[in-house]
């Protein structure tokens, strides 16, 4: 269904609609992995579920696109002064965020079926399963969305017998955790007419007369696009008019017609306008001769034209600039009336075309001097430093706060931005010419950019993980003084941890913000020191040093389950509650298991980036 030409309101609907859908056909692709009996069934699961993953990201980056649309589209006052419940991309990421946690889950695991799943009640899971799908089948029935307040639900019976943490277990425990997460936070969707009017009839305080509620105070990224049109155009013009007074106009129309904002690929798009202004002017041309004899028909060949330019704009070589392009070349010569000659108006056309396009890539050189692949390596820079930040601000058993700290949060919503940036910079510099720069690695970025996004995403579960254990904790009357060893345990284990992940990303930071091949001589990428031998023995003991982490996790783990054991009894609420314990205990486990791994995997994919850039250079892993 095109929804071009649809009310934006509509459009974001039918988004929605959309992506509740996908996620609806993700969710039962994954769980149909991982309760697969056979291996090749489940990765069969999984490589369907995989292009429905990225078709669901795009849905989420179109549907951010228009919310600022949606504020304007009918702006009335409710709107203007509640613009977030229009927000409605920050709210699907509540079903977002565990479907990555359970697609994590399903691709790491070595063999199918899943050994832990045996000792759950496989009526049970399925419940659970159909639980969640029925509640992902009826959001796709409502959109826009808002969010009320989401209720912690307690783990069901068959998942209170999950006692004793075992290592080949983590990735379970991480899926069980991941499926209670995603089943609270579709519950707490609900269709926005069941909102209360509370903006409404709160009285006067309602009626702010300031900038939240009109927004008409430009912001700085408006104001700069807005200086770079007007200096682009009046450029162009300008030109015309010095090359020629009466064809003047074309110069400043390739410019207009194809304003975007933001960055773009400047001479990629400066090619394809090019290029496709010729094709539709030849095209013109060759109508015009062919039709010079009935000129009223001649508006008849615009309708197959129109059709190609259609593929043309949504073609990675030519794209949105391009098709319009074409098909306006196309449309200006046969529409036209008085101009002379349909070849010198064609040649007039594409030299003001060219004209413009000369002023375009000066002004956006001038506006935006930096490249893309300078900017990707700044961002991935910039990711690995708030990343360090996301970890080191982690604490367990932190009483005195029930939820994450907003200091936590603004942290990770600026490492989220710079992932979403650096993506954006991958997919820019691999249209850009090199010239004589260094070629970008685009498949390298591309690893880097996986690895950075999925300890993202770790980094995430991990502080929710964290703030689930704590509530659970304070929810039961318990001693902690006798549970003080092992969370002392804990807490030794999470600052070895954090410490080793946060040496690593530090010196992963510096090789990405230096330029200098000396600098990468000088690093061992994983301790930050001279380059030491890369023998058998280092890497044994890397592994080894990992594994001691792990094991000393899973060991206070199992103690702070025991401890609860033996002060609560066998009352049912507290085999409830050492059942949830374990499950956030397990899944904590998994996320540092899994940083670790991710950590190490960046360390390889750095060595073959600099190796690449730098073939003299060395650096040892």
């Amino acid at each position: 269904m095109n929804l071009k030409g649809m009310p934006v309101t509509f459009q974001v609907r039918q988004m929605c609609q959309k992506y509740a859908e996908n996620a609806r056909k993700r969710f039962n692709f994954y769980l149909d992995a991982i309760l697969s009996q056979d291996s090749s069934a489940a990765l069969d699961f999984i490589l369907q579920a995989k292009p429905l993953a990225e078709a669901g990201e795009k849905l989420l980056r179109s549907i951010e696109h228009k919310q600022e649309a949606l504020l304007w589209e009918r702006p009335t006052i409710r709107n203007i002064l509640n613009p977030s419940r229009f927000y409605v991309r920050e709210k699907l990421q509540e079903v977002e965020l565990p479907l990555r946690g359970i697609a994590i889950a399903s691709t790491s695991c070595p063999s199918f079926p899943v050994a832990m799943m045996k000792k759950l009640q496989a009526d049970s899971l399925h419940d659970l399963k159909r639980r969640i799908h029925d509640q992902l089948e009826q959001l796709e029935r409502f959109a826009p969305f808002y969010t009320r307040k989401k209720k912690e639900r307690s783990l069901k019976e068959a998942f209170w017998l999950l006692e004793t943490i075992f290592h080949e277990d983590l990735l379970a425990f991480f899926l069980v955790d991941c499926l209670k997460l995603l089943q609270e936070n579709t519950e707490a969707i609900e269709e926005c007419k069941r909102e209360s009017s509370n903006t409404e009839s709160s009285g006067g305080s309602q009626i702010k007369w300031s900038c939240d509620i009109l927004c008409i105070k430009p912001s700085k990224t408006s104001l700069y696009f807005a200086v770079k049109c007007s200096l682009s155009l009046g450029l162009a013009v300008l030109l015309g008019l010095l090359f020629n007074e009466r064809e003047a106009c074309w110069a400043g129309l390739i410019i207009a017609i194809s304003f975007v904002r933001g960055r773009q690929a400047t001479f990629t798009v400066a090619n394809a306008r090019a290029q496709s202004t010729a094709m539709g002017s030849i095209y013109g041309i060759l109508c015009c001769f062919i039709f010079k004899e009935v000129e009223d028909l001649s508006f008849l060949p615009l309708l197959p034209w129109l059709v190609f330019t259609s593929f043309l704009r949504h073609s990675r070589m030519y794209g949105q600039a391009g098709g319009i392009s074409a098909a306006v070349g196309a449309l200006l010569i046969l529409g036209r009336k008085d101009y002379g000659p349909p070849i010198d108006f064609a040649i007039a056309r594409i030299t003001g075309a060219v004209i413009g396009l000369i002023c375009f890539v000066t002004i956006e050189i001038l506006t935006s001097p930096a490249r893309a692949a300078t900017l990707a390596k700044l961002k991935l820079s910039l990711g690995l430093g708030s990343l360090q930040a996301c970890i080191e601000d982690l604490v367990l058993f932190d009483n005195q706060i029930a939820s994450m700290s907003p200091k936590l949060r603004q942290k990770q919503s600026k490492l989220k931005s710079h992932v979403k940036k650096l993506e954006k910079f991958i997919e820019e510099a691999q249209l850009e010419p090199n010239f004589w720069f260094i070629p970008f690695n685009g498949a390298c970025y591309g690893k880097l950019l996986r690895s950075l996004s999925n300890m993202e995403n770790l980094s995430l579960f991990m502080s929710n993980i964290i703030e689930s254990l704590s509530l659970v904790l304070q929810c039961f009357d318990l001693d902690l003084e006798e549970l003080r060893k092992p969370m002392k345990g804990f807490e030794k284990d999470l600052e070895i941890f954090k410490k080793k992940v946060g040496k690593s990303l530090h010196c992963l930071q510096e090789l990405a913000s230096k330029n200098s091949v000396a600098v990468h001589n000088k690093h061992d990428i994983e301790f930050g020191t001279s380059a030491r031998e890369n023998d058998s023995s280092g890497l044994d003991s890397e592994k080894e040093e990992t594994e001691s982490i792990v094991d000393s996790f899973l060991q206070n783990s199992n103690e702070l389950s025991e401890k609860i054991a033996a002060m609560t009894g066998l009352i049912e609420d507290h085999q409830k509650l050492r059942g949830q314990v374990t499950v956030c205990l397990g899944g904590l486990g998994f996320c540092i298991s899994s940083l670790l791994r991710e950590v190490k995997e960046m360390e390889k994919e750095f060595q073959e980036l600099i190796k690449l850039e730098h073939p003299s250079s060395h650096v040892i892993v």
